[in-house]
């Protein structure tokens, strides 16, 4: 993915925000894959430079495992807490997708949720 995805973080926000607000989800983050936070919709009480260094961290030791243990591309990391999901997923090698979601969302959803963000970045990168 290229620039493209921050020259039109308004609009990239703003279909966070729909997305989010449709699905009842906590929010959601897009960094890099130093930690850095690009765009953002999450709740007031979470800190975005926290959860992005927190989510690069995550990813990284998941490819390093992943690899070291000769499965492959990682697809997602799935947290499973007690107030819900965190999901994190590598997007083109350049950046990480975070989802947050209440307890009482499926799997099943997420990963549909997860797939529309995805569509819809690869879209705005091209434009």
């Amino acid at each position: 993915m290229s620039m493209n995805i921050i020259k039109k973080q308004e609009e990239v926000r703003d279909f966070f925000k729909e997305i989010s607000k449709d699905n009842k989800l906590d929010g959601i983050i897009l960094a890099d894959m130093e930690g850095l936070a690009m765009i953002s919709f999450i709740d007031e009480d979470m800190d975005e430079d926290t959860l992005s260094s927190s989510i690069a961290a995550m990813v990284s030791a998941g490819l390093i495992t992943t690899g070291d243990a000769d499965k492959g591309s990682l697809n997602q990391i799935i947290l499973d807490t007690e107030n819900g999901y965190i999901v994190l997923i590598p997007i083109g090698g350049e950046y990480i997708l975070g989802l947050f979601t209440p307890k009482d969302t499926k799997l099943g959803i997420i990963r549909v949720i997860a797939k529309e963000v995805e569509t819809f970045l690869e879209k705005i990168d091209k434009e």
